[in-house]
Formats: structure tokens, C-alpha cells, sequence
């Protein structure tokens, strides 16, 4: 089912949930993986216009990210200025300069979303690095994975290939988007995302182009566990305006403070 009709029912299902449910978004590089990440942020944005959205972008640079349209910010200020919002800290350091960088400022926004009702969506470009950045950010995130649904804190990860991947991304998230690997020798792996490679080997081998299985797995009356889909992105992805422009649009509210060290 193209995802021009898919997502708009998956949108609604997904942002109407009684409590939060994590999203991983799991595809080689260049695989479409962001243009479904885009999409689905974009939707959910237009289907609930003053929900809190926050898409974590680490990588030097990437076009594509540009295709949200929505404001790009590096401080905390900048965040709680906008409903929805790229924060993407960027820096000319270099090596481990750069990742103590990274980890400082992601860690300082993490901690400071992490209150009671803070009714955010918080979006990772790219979940992977920044497990790498340190054990102290690896158990932020393990947190953020394990407890984050009862602070109204919904999660969506993207990663390149489900290896080195904490285990709480895998058993606490309810939705994966998953694209066939490039090398075969990583076919089992992304089969076991789905379930028994066996079954699932056989659906990513045939999946052609941009096509991707999204798959549920937990409990709601609404949803039968194990149901998937086969999509693929068959719009052109733009920027809305509505979301680009969000000047006269009510400020986030005041957050933690930043942590005292």
C-alpha cells in the first residue's frame, strides 16, 4: 500500500494513542529511511497542528532534513521558541572534540524534556552515534527508551543497521520501519527485527526500490499484534508552511532549567 494511503490511517492511529509508542526507523544509507522519518513527522504535525515535535540531526550536513521545513536551532532557547523544530548543534571540531560536543548538548537537551507531562516527540537522525558518544548519554537514551512513555515523551530512532543497538530500542519500541539491507550478509539480522528470519527473509528479499515493511507488535484492542504493511514514500516531500513559519505560534513551556554540574 503506497504510503499516500497508508499514512494518513497510520498517522492517526499512531499519534491518537492512548499512551506514547516508540517508533525505530532501521535501512542502509541512501535506503529512504529519512524521507519516511520526514514524512510521518510531517503528518502528524498537520493532524495535531500544535503538538511538540524535535528532530536530532548530528550529521555535518544533509539536505534532506531541509525537506521538513522547519526551523533550525542550536540551544534550548531555540527549541522551546517553536512547536515543531530541528535541533541540530553543529561545530568545525574535529575527533573526540566534536563527539564530547555532541554529547553535551543532547544530554543538556534530554535531560531538560525529562518532566512529568512533557508530551514531546523527540526524533533521532541517527540513534547509533550517539550511543557512541559516551556510557553516560548510552544510559539517557536507555532511559529515555524504558521510562520516557510515562512522561508523554514519544521516541523515534533511526539507524543504519541493527547491530551494537541497545536492547531496550528493540523491546520497547511498538513500530518498526525496516528496509531491505544492502549486503546480504546483514539479511538476518534485519529479518530478526520482524520476527523469525525465515518468515520475514523471504518479504525483505523481494522488496523493490524505495519499499520498506512496517510492522506493529504490542497490545491495543484497536490493532492486532503482528500486523504489517509493505509501503513505500510515493509523494514528493516539500515543506508545509504552516510548519515552516511558526512565528506567531505559542512558545513550548518552560522546561527543567539546565542542570547544574
Amino acid at each position: 500500500m503506497p504510503w499516500s494511503q497508508l499514512g494518513p490511517e497510520w498517522v492517526e492511529v499512531w499519534a491518537d494513542a492512548p499512551q506514547p509508542e516508540h517508533v525505530e526507523i532501521t535501512g542502509q544509507t541512501g535506503s529512504g529511511k529519512t524521507y519516511v522519518l520526514i514524512a510521518l513527522l510531517q503528518q502528524r504535525a498537520v493532524r495535531h497542528r500544535d503538538d511538540r515535535e524535535i528532530l536530532v540531526a548530528t550529521k555535518p550536513a544533509d539536505d534532506t532534513l531541509r525537506l521538513l521545513g522547519w526551523p533550525i536551532v542550536d540551544d534550548f532557547d531555540g527549541v522551546r521558541a517553536y512547536r515543531q523544530v530541528i535541533f541540530w548543534p553543529r561545530t568545525d571540531l574535529t575527533g573526540t572534540a566534536r563527539k564530547r560536543f555532541h554529547a553535551e548538548r543532547i544530554a543538556d537537551l534530554l535531560n531538560r524534556l525529562w518532566v512529568p507531562n512533557s508530551n514531546v516527540v523527540v526524533a533521532f537522525d541517527e540513534i547509533g552515534y550517539l550511543e557512541s558518544l559516551g556510557p553516560e548519554l548510552k544510559a539517557l537514551i536507555d532511559m529515555y527508551w524504558r521510562e520516557a512513555r510515562s512522561l508523554g515523551i514519544w521516541m523515534i530512532a533511526m539507524k543504519q543497521r541493527p547491530v551494537h543497538v541497545n536492547r531496550s530500542q528493540h523491546s520497547e519500541s511498538r513500530w518498526k520501519f525496516v528496509f531491505p539491507p544492502a549486503d546480504r550478509g546483514d539479511m538476518r539480522r534485519f529479518a530478526e527485527l520482524l520476527g523469525p528470519p525465515k518468515e520475514w527473509e523471504p518479504v525483505l528479499d523481494e522488496l523493490t526500490g524505495r519499499q520498506f515493511v512496517l510492522k506493529y507488535s504490542g497490545r491495543r484492542e484497536d490493532l492486532v499484534d503482528g500486523v504489517a504493511y509493505v509501503s513505500w514514500i510515493d509523494e514528493r516531500l516539500a515543506p508545509i508552511p504552516a510548519q515552516a513559519d511558526q512565528k506567531k505560534r505559542a512558545p513550548m513551556p518552560q522546561y527543567r532549567k539546565k542542570p547544574s554540574r
